[in-house]
């Protein structure tokens, strides 16, 4: 998460760009994410906070692999990761 743009070769930047449109498209779909006060011009929450895999999961193992999340602090904003399958 803290790698720059600058440095990711162009198949790699595709598939990154195809993966965050995609969970922008799923995110929407979903109503969009609820995390603490978050809700629709109805006032209805959104429900993508079920898909999140990672996020608020610092020390926990991956789901996917084991290793354990990793959380990163960037401009007074929280990034969870694992180190393992998220290089």
């Amino acid at each position: 998460p803290d790698r720059s743009v600058a440095t990711i070769r162009s198949a790699g930047f595709e598939r990154l760009a195809a993966a965050i449109v995609a969970v922008l498209e799923r995110a929407i779909g979903d109503g969009g994410t609820t995390l603490n006060d978050f809700t629709d011009g109805a006032g209805n929450p959104g429900y993508f906070q079920v898909s999140l895999a990672v996020y608020g999961r610092e020390g926990e193992p991956c789901p996917r692999c084991g290793a354990r999340i990793r959380r990163l602090v960037q401009s007074n904003r929280s990034s969870f990761y694992c180190g393992r399958c998220q290089r």
